[in-house]
């Protein structure tokens, strides 16, 4: 059987334009459960988590915390980065009373740490939005073309856990550059 050649193109073109009819992009909404690992110098994949209203990263907790401490899951858009990061306690026995939003102090010409605040209880130059993906790494996006990743680690007295901060300015003795990342670290198996 034979076809005219403007059959056959009516043909491809109509079930090229159903087929993209049918591939439209979809706006994914918030993504939850996302754990955050710290990568640098001495803490190689330590998970971030809350303590007394700030953001740690190691293997432990901090030895001397007479307030809440946990582990911590993230929900956040994927695709707006005017939609604060929120957190949830990853555990059974600690709820946080109030939403929580991850913050940094992005230009405060000093290093400060990492944080997480009620909308009305972030600190002067706070942000909670901004953040986004570079990769699987955790970036801010301070504006549509610079995306910026300048988390810092520091001692703390306990030992293999880091305070988490960000370099709005000038270095503190002892800090070392931390890439935050969604990727959990692997370990090699004997």
């Amino acid at each position: 059987m034979l076809f005219q050649a403007s059959s056959i193109l009516f043909l491809l073109g109509f079930t090229g334009v159903s087929s993209a009819a049918s591939i439209r992009p979809q706006r994914r909404t918030s993504v939850s459960d996302i754990s955050l690992w710290g990568y640098g110098a001495y803490s190689n994949g330590a998970k971030v988590f809350y303590s007394e209203g700030l953001a740690y990263i190691g293997l432990t907790g901090l030895d001397d915390v007479t307030g809440v401490q946990t582990n911590i899951t993230f929900t956040e858009d994927p695709n707006d980065t005017t939609v604060p990061w929120t957190i949830t306690a990853n555990s059974s026995t600690v709820t946080f009373n109030e939403t929580l939003y991850m913050y940094i102090v992005p230009d405060s010409g000093n290093m400060t740490q990492v944080g997480f605040a009620a909308n009305g209880s972030v600190p002067d130059g706070g942000v909670t939005t901004g953040f986004a993906w570079f990769g699987t790494s955790v970036a801010y996006a301070a504006s549509e073309s610079d995306y910026e990743m300048m988390f810092w680690g520091l001692n703390t007295t306990t030992e293999g856990v880091y305070g988490l901060y960000w370099n709005g300015g000038s270095l503190l003795d002892g800090a070392f550059p931390i890439t935050v990342k969604s990727t959990a670290p692997t370990y090699p198996t004997s």
